[in-house]
């Protein structure tokens, strides 16, 4: 069984938008279509489930049935931070008797980039003992600030930086053991991917490449750029 969990609980407070971002309309739906569409079609998912803020529980339902949505098995609360969010997914599956076993793939409702290809190749890589992440080869050059006193250094090369990306993939009893560590209860942790926390713990991690056009919409430019490149992938351009 390879369950997707779509993290639909951010309040979009660097959007400045009036409601949440994964509910606004770009190329004539909910940004959140978009990306449970990619899920949809995806012959290797078999069930979706949506983490979603409380107070928008009914919209999601009227968009799923709106946009036909299939796949999608479930809505689940989320919590106040994206790792309590990913938690409560993972508890409620862990709660309602899905197999330990069983194949997550966890991604943000606000990257409908994702490639069917990428989430496929995360579950193909998926073991009982690895966490897959995905990540971006940087561009560019860096420079480094210090905290101590603000002066500025060369930063790092970047051939040896990668971008933190998603979707990730692992098997539900490994979701279990990262999401239910304690240790990861504080603020320093609610952002870490599943790979980093992974890392911490010393599992097996795996990191596969993708297009860095996998992009999150966070601000009024990210959401102009993504337009852009949904158009162009409208066109199988």
């Amino acid at each position: 069984m390879n369950i997707a969990l779509i993290l639909a609980g951010g309040n979009g407070t660097r959007f400045d938008a009036n409601y949440p971002k994964q509910f606004v309309e770009i190329k004539k739906k909910p940004l959140i279509v978009h990306t449970l569409q990619k899920f949809s079609n995806c012959n290797s998912i078999n069930q979706i489930f949506i983490v979603c803020l409380k107070d928008y529980v009914d919209e999601m339902n009227t968009i799923i049935n709106k946009y036909s949505i299939s796949k999608v098995s479930g809505i689940i609360i989320g919590g106040s931070t994206r790792h309590e969010s990913i938690k409560n997914g993972v508890n409620y599956l862990t709660n309602n008797g899905f197999s330990k076993s069983s194949k997550i793939v966890i991604h943000n409702a606000n990257m409908p980039l994702v490639t069917l290809s990428n989430i496929d190749e995360c579950i193909s890589k998926c073991t009982d003992n690895t966490v897959v992440t995905t990540a971006a080869k940087c561009h560019g050059f860096f420079y480094e600030i210090s905290e101590s006193d603000n002066s500025i250094s060369i930063g790092p090369d970047r051939s040896c930086l990668l971008h933190a990306k998603v979707p990730e993939a692992m098997y539900l009893s490994i979701a279990d053991a990262i999401y239910n560590n304690n240790q990861f209860n504080k603020k320093l942790y609610e952002s870490y991917t599943a790979g980093m926390l992974g890392i911490i713990m010393g599992l097996n991690v795996e990191i596969l490449i993708c297009e860095y056009t996998n992009m999150k919409i966070t601000t009024k430019e990210d959401y102009k750029l993504v337009e852009t490149y949904l158009e162009h992938e409208s066109n199988n351009e």
